[in-house]
């Protein structure tokens, strides 16, 4: 049987492995940003782990969309970049939490949703 001070160690040395792996997550998620662009290069949208927009380019050739055309290109360059950032989001997390725990699932969930076919 193991003495209370074993038990202790144990749980020490669990509690800063978990620490070192959530800490290398952090450094992976902070660096993560996606840059993505359309197939012509007319738009390019980048996005942190978290598929907020921070950054977006138009090149010359944007002046000749008309506004909706543009709209949908953005929008659509814009989903890819978020499904890419989903992706690599739950490539980092599944390194901390396991690829078959519960809480993976739900992180995967929220990254990587399921688009409606309509």
């Amino acid at each position: 049987m193991r003495t209370p001070e074993e038990i202790m160690q144990d749980l020490e040395s669990r509690v800063a492995v978990i620490q070192e792996r959530a800490g290398r997550a952090e450094e992976l998620l902070a660096e993560s940003a996606v840059t993505v662009a359309d197939e012509d290069e007319i738009v390019t949208v980048t996005v942190n782990a978290g598929g907020t927009l921070t950054g977006l380019r138009f090149s010359p050739q944007a002046r000749g969309l008309s506004g909706t055309g543009l709209a949908d290109l953005v929008l659509s360059t814009y989903n890819q970049a978020i499904e890419e950032a989903g992706r690599k989001t739950t490539e980092i997390m599944s390194t901390l939490l396991g690829e078959d725990s519960e809480a993976m699932s739900v992180i995967a969930g929220f990254a990587n949703p399921q688009r409606d076919a309509s």
